[in-house]
């Protein structure tokens, strides 16, 4: 049978002092690291959580801005656009004023010199006349006075036949 003597006394201290022994030297350092690990472990899962949470921000501010750069961007291009298009315009008017100036300018000169063709040929129409009446009629008829309004229907018939050939 089973005896209980000292002997199962000093295996039972033994065991006990053993398995303090294995606590201090083993598991409790053992504990220890796993518990360390886990702390590294979280504190590395709660920053990944955060990095996350800061890029989620971050994307959606980028988005954000991006879409106010575009917005920016279209309003400065329509705004550049309708400066040009009005500094297009004043230069156009510009342009047209030069050129009605420059028209005007033309026109007057160019009655100048209708009127001073108008004048040399009232007065070397007489002349004219005379010399086609003497070869038609064969003697010499002076012709003095033309007035104005024959010398128009004549270069407008003038005028008109060269329209026509």
């Amino acid at each position: 049978m089973l005896e209980f003597n000292a002997t199962l006394l000093v295996c039972i201290v033994s065991f006990v002092i053993f398995l303090l022994m294995l606590n201090a030297i083993l598991y409790e350092p053992l504990a220890d690291v796993v518990h360390r690990r886990m702390r590294y472990i979280n504190s590395n899962y709660k920053e990944a959580e955060e990095a996350k949470d800061k890029m989620e921000k971050l994307d959606a501010w980028t988005v954000e801005r991006k879409q106010k750069s575009k917005e920016v961007a279209r309003e400065v291009y329509s705004k550049v656009i309708k400066e040009y298009k009005l500094k297009k315009d004043t230069l156009i008017e510009y342009e047209h004023t030069i050129s009605a100036k420059d028209m005007s300018g033309v026109k007057l000169r160019l009655q100048n010199i209708d009127r001073d063709a108008r004048a040399k040929l009232k007065e070397h129409i007489g002349e004219l006349a005379s010399a086609v009446a003497s070869k038609f009629l064969g003697y010499e008829k002076q012709i003095s006075s033309v007035d104005e309004d024959t010398v128009d229907n004549i270069l407008s018939v003038c005028v008109k036949e060269q329209d026509n050939g």
